[in-house]
């Protein structure tokens, strides 16, 4: 579901397939959960320098326009459902090598012996069930130290919808999460981008991986 407009509170809601059958059947739908995602806020656009005082703060993010509803939860809803106590004041976030919010974390391979290690924590919460990093090209990386993950669910629908034959996920549950990430040869120079995600919450940050031709010749 999505919010369509910012000055009164109207909620789109998209019933997906299994909610159209159930209401179909005769059944009620019996929603007791549900999540939000902030996708499409950009937070960069908070302005505490506006000219008309703090409560024109966020007039820029609050004009942005609002995404709809989608029925399908592989292309947008990536958010989990947590449990946060009622005296939380900040959502947990992702770090990458202590890199956190508003700060891209990127690494350029230049040869083959190039090593990079990359330990990811969580800021605001406790991460109890472990880590994945998703990998959109397993030909141009290799990862050490983590363990292949089968892909399922709503990840695998949107591999296979893509046609992203290479991706492969990546998981790792003990104390000191640390991915050593190798590159391969390659031809022409290459990039992707990697993502390292919370289990316990689904907060995830995205890193920029390049890499120069190597060999050279």
């Amino acid at each position: 579901m999505g919010y369509l407009d910012n000055s009164t509170i109207v909620v789109d809601a998209i019933l997906t397939k299994q909610g159209r059958k159930l209401l179909a059947s005769g059944q009620g739908l019996n929603i007791k959960y549900f999540t939000l995602s902030d996708t499409g806020i950009d937070y960069t656009l908070w302005n505490p320098d506006h000219p008309s005082g703090s409560a024109y703060y966020g007039e820029a993010i609050e004009n942005l326009p609002n995404l709809e509803a989608l029925p399908n939860a592989s292309f947008f809803m990536r958010n989990n459902l947590i449990t946060l106590g009622r005296d939380v004041k900040a959502l947990p976030y992702v770090t990458l090598n202590g890199f956190g919010i508003g700060e891209t974390y990127s690494f350029d391979f230049k040869n083959s012996n190039d090593t990079l290690n990359v330990t990811p924590g969580l800021e605001n919460a406790a991460e109890t069930i472990g880590w994945q990093l998703v990998v959109p090209d397993s030909s141009l990386i290799t990862i050490t130290g983590w363990s292949a993950a089968d892909i399922s669910g709503n990840a695998s629908q949107y591999l296979n919808d893509q046609e992203i034959a290479n991706a492969k996920v990546f998981e790792q549950t003990g104390a000191a999460p640390q991915a050593v990430i190798n590159r391969a040869n390659t031809l022409t120079s290459r990039s992707l981008t990697v993502t390292f995600i919370s289990k316990s919450t689904g907060a995830y940050k995205h890193m920029n991986i390049s890499m120069d031709k190597y060999p050279v010749t």
